[in-house]
């Protein structure tokens, strides 16, 4: 006699698929102390600059993530996000950053939506 319903090894498999997607889709972890993280989860390639110090990380290309070291400080300061699509740039979102915390900056979107989530200074 053969069993009317597979299920149990179907819901096991989509499970585990949707675990795994889950994860993917996690947001990142804070940076370590002096470190900028920017991840382009969006479909167009992002950067970060510095306003206060005239710095820019380099651009990380869509559905990557990067760790930028040596931006220390106490101080909170305000950073700018931009996006890139072929050679145009534009500003996603603006925020601050404090080295001693670290931080990370997430960009989403299409060039015509975008956004992102900036560092928390406190």
């Amino acid at each position: 006699m053969k069993p009317r319903f597979k299920f149990a090894g179907s819901v096991s498999i989509a499970f585990a698929a949707l675990v795994t997607v889950a994860g993917l889709a996690a947001p990142p972890a804070s940076a370590a102390n002096g470190t900028l993280t920017l991840c382009s989860r969006g479909d167009y390639s992002s950067y970060v600059t510095f306003v206060a110090r005239g710095s820019a990380t380099a651009a990380v290309d869509p559905g990557h993530c990067a760790d930028f070291a040596g931006f220390t400080g106490d101080d909170a300061e305000p950073i700018e996000v931009y996006g890139i699509s072929g050679s145009a740039a534009f500003r996603v979102a603006e925020g601050e950053y404090r080295g001693r915390l670290g931080g990370t900056v997430v960009t989403y979107g299409t060039p015509g939506n975008v956004w992102a989530t900036t560092p928390s200074v406190r």
